[in-house]
């Protein structure tokens, strides 16, 4: 029956003319070929966005803490970051490290749980605890689902306001502190910052890393933790950042809550400036062997807190160090061959920083680096200054990598907490664009001429074979000064370490 009726409807469709036939579209007009492409040059980097992030709200709670608030709720989490305004600068002398392993210690037993107890607690509410010491304070920092911001605070509080610091976890903590001290010595990157910054600064002001020294971390007690903790972690004078998705209602509830209790302004008083400037000379830390040298250059600097030409510097140092493409990289990587990178930039803190050059060469090439960096400081205060064009890259590269930098909360909360641990107020990278943009290669050039003349206020750091390397850095004509790995200055007299020779093997019986 079935196969009749198709032949039916067949029948049917041959006597009406067949089957219709589907619609037959237009003929298309063919496809447009592709534009040419220019292979002659290098493809140029697009225009920079006009971008500039969300405004934050503030507001202070009664203990003295300022909140920086930005809603961001494209994904259920949330970002803080907690600013004390006291950080490794505090440090008494001699005791470097002590702030840092005293923040260390907070989560390490509070509250009468066990640091295992606390550790488990932050896991169950996948919740991240970190801190992090610097020179002018102490970042505290928690990325957490935002449904779990009032048992998160609630940790955190029992962190800040009730560490217990038990003597073993102090023993312990300290010693991998010092095992890590030890181990940053035998880098000679490492080493060359703890020298400069002890040449630069003496027993002063950012003389010494916020975790300090194998010489310094030895001296610290538990009774000097306790005295720290009671002088640093206090509520005055604090921020809090908050990026996410939670409402300011609810975040405003949960921190009186959480944090309403804690009372107090610090005590501790960073050290005082040392105000002597440091003697010319080539200071060099000893690594016998070694096939390379790590190669500084550097003077101080107005730190931010006097800093008054922060654009134009950072627009000045994009062409000469701050970019693959600056002058300095170029000639020892791209044109000399003495190193994989070369790079210069500030590292500034409230009250003083310092401006260097630096890189990682190969030994034989470490009194020729040292040329070429001293080179490039002159050319660019003297027959090299900065080029319209220059000026117009390095403008263009920051502000092209600029958004970049907000991509996630957590990056905006650390973009915040470094406004907040500098001082600066929380629309500071709203006005950053534009401050960029205003910056003319003849504000670059007064700022390369303020932080490159004299070339002879500029100390030299080495860290490498000194055996190998004085006879030729003797032709530099400027004193040679040896330092340990801990940055403290020994017998210029006493003469370089040899390189062991290998062990000889016994002869086989």
């Amino acid at each position: 029956m079935r196969r009749a009726a198709i032949l039916l409807v067949s029948a049917a469709l041959v006597a009406c003319g067949g089957a219709p036939k589907p619609p037959q579209s237009a003929p298309s007009s063919p496809p447009t070929p592709p534009a040419a492409v220019d292979r002659s040059g290098l493809p140029t980097p697009a225009a920079a966005p006009d971008w500039q992030p969300p405004a934050v709200s503030t507001w202070t709670m009664p203990n003295g803490i300022t909140v920086w608030y930005l809603k961001q709720d494209q994904a259920p989490l949330l970002s803080l970051r907690l600013v004390l305004p006291r950080g490794a600068a505090t440090d008494p002398r001699g005791k470097a490290g002590l702030t840092a392993l005293t923040a260390d210690l907070l989560d390490e037993g509070a509250a009468g749980k066990s640091a295992l107890e606390l550790n488990e607690a932050f896991q169950r509410l996948a919740t991240d605890y970190g801190v992090s010491p610097a020179t002018d304070g102490v970042i505290v920092a928690l990325d957490l689902l935002a449904d779990t911001l009032q048992p998160s605070l609630a940790l955190l509080a029992d962190v800040l306001l009730r560490p217990d610091f038990p003597a073993e976890e102090f023993e312990r903590r300290k010693t991998q502190h010092l095992a890590r001290a030890l181990a940053s010595e035998a880098d000679p990157g490492g080493t060359a910052t703890v020298v400069l910054r002890r040449v630069l600064f003496g027993f002063g002001y950012g003389s010494r890393p916020a975790g300090g020294v194998r010489s310094t971390l030895s001296a610290l007690t538990l009774a000097d933790v306790k005295a720290q903790y009671a002088a640093v972690f206090k509520p005055k004078g604090a921020t809090l950042v908050a990026v996410g998705a939670v409402q300011p209602h609810v975040l405003k509830g949960a921190l009186d809550e959480a944090l309403g209790g804690w009372e107090g302004a610090p005590s501790a008083t960073p050290r005082v400036v040392h105000k002597s400037l440091p003697a010319p000379g080539v200071y060099i830390a000893d690594f016998p062997g070694s096939t390379q040298s790590s190669v500084t250059v550097a003077r101080i600097v107005p730190g931010v807190d006097a800093a008054d030409d922060h654009f134009a510097a950072e627009v000045f140092n994009r062409a000469l160090g701050g970019a693959f493409t600056s002058r300095l990289n170029l000639n020892l990587r791209e044109d000399k061959g003495y190193t994989y990178g070369a790079r210069a930039g500030f590292n500034r803190w409230r009250q003083a920083g310092f401006y260097g050059l630096s890189a990682s060469v190969k030994a034989d090439t470490t009194k020729a680096s040292i040329d070429e960096m001293l080179g490039e400081l002159k050319r660019v205060s003297g027959e090299k200054p900065i080029t319209a064009q220059e000026r117009d890259e390095a403008v263009g590269g920051m502000l092209l990598g600029f958004p970049g930098r907000f991509e996630r909360m957590a990056s905006v909360a650390g973009q915040l907490a470094a406004l907040a641990l500098d001082g600066r107020d929380p629309d500071w990278y709203r006005q950053w664009p534009e401050k960029v943009k205003a910056t003319s290669a003849e504000d670059a050039q007064a700022a390369a001429n303020r932080y490159t003349q004299p070339v002879e206020r500029f100390v030299i750091i080495v860290a490498g074979d000194r055996a190998a390397l004085e006879p030729s850095l003797k032709t530099l004509g400027l004193p040679i000064v040896p330092y340990d790995a801990q940055g403290n200055p020994i017998d210029a007299k006493a003469p370089p370490a040899k390189k062991k020779a290998p062990a000889k093997k016994k002869a086989a019986k």
